[in-house]
């Protein structure tokens, strides 16, 4: 069984490189590079270390960027059903040894769809918020407004893997036949909730989210400026109301696969 990396750079040429880390997860793995702006330097580095490159239809959401690499990875890779599929942010450091320990894992408790411990020191010691229950409209509301986050799960006492709600798509690992169940991301999002969504679409299947505690990678979370007047804060809105009507099970998924 195989691996297969998803990951997508909007303008994140210079931390690939700083972080050379693709380069060594490529030296074990397939991985995917889905560029959604022209990054020509980058485009050699990917090229010299064996990462795949997809230089092609810029300008697309989150979700639909990796519905792309998926269909690549299946089509032109020959990636197979009980493959893992992992989609994985340029910020993340993992090493080899961690993404064998996860997929060792999955394979060997028959999971479709987990999360790991996400943390942001290199120490491992500032845990990264990546686990979560699913939000209601008032916790949405909480958040926008700056009063706390009663969604976020406390992780320091998990010990053993765990049934979570959801987890952040800055690392998801799925078998690639469960992504295909499940359609991949849902395209009409834009940047945010992707996550959420393919989470919630998950549990509904009767296949939720495992997270495991043991399976430590560093994320670089830079979090971009929701003021009420950015188009982030749009794009977050309109994301929110989206996942708010798929809860009520008044939505249908958009995908390209």
């Amino acid at each position: 069984m195989a691996v297969y990396i998803s990951v997508v750079s909007h303008g994140h040429g210079g931390l690939i490189k700083q972080l050379d880390c693709l380069a060594n997860l490529a030296e074990k793995f397939n991985v995917v590079v889905k560029l959604n702006l022209k990054e020509l330097d980058l485009v050699s580095y990917l090229k010299e270390n064996n990462i795949h490159v997809i230089d092609e239809l810029y300008g697309l959401g989150f979700g639909h960027n990796n519905n792309v690499v998926f269909s690549h990875c299946s089509n032109i890779l020959k990636m197979n059903d009980g493959d893992t599929f992992i989609v994985f942010n340029p910020d993340v450091i993992s090493s080899v040894e961690a993404i064998e320990q996860l997929v060792d894992s999955m394979n060997k408790e028959k999971v479709p769809i987990a999360a790991v411990n996400l943390f942001k020191d290199a120490k491992y010691s500032l845990p990264d918020n990546s686990i979560r229950k699913f939000p209601s409209l008032t916790q949405f509301i909480n958040s926008f407004l700056g009063l706390g986050n009663s969604s976020i799960i406390n992780k320091k006492n998990i010990i053993k893997p765990t049934i979570t709600d959801w987890a952040a798509g800055s690392f998801l690992a799925f078998t690639a036949s469960h992504y295909k169940t499940l359609q991949g991301f849902d395209e009409n999002y834009f940047m945010y909730c992707e996550d959420i969504d393919i989470c919630f679409r998950s549990n509904r299947l009767g296949s939720p989210v495992t997270f495991f505690p043991n399976v430590k990678m560093q994320h670089l979370a830079e979090h971009a400026n929701r003021s009420m007047f950015s188009k982030h804060f749009y794009w977050h809105l309109k994301s929110v109301i989206r996942f708010l009507l798929c809860k009520r099970g008044l939505t249908k998924v958009k995908s390209s696969l």
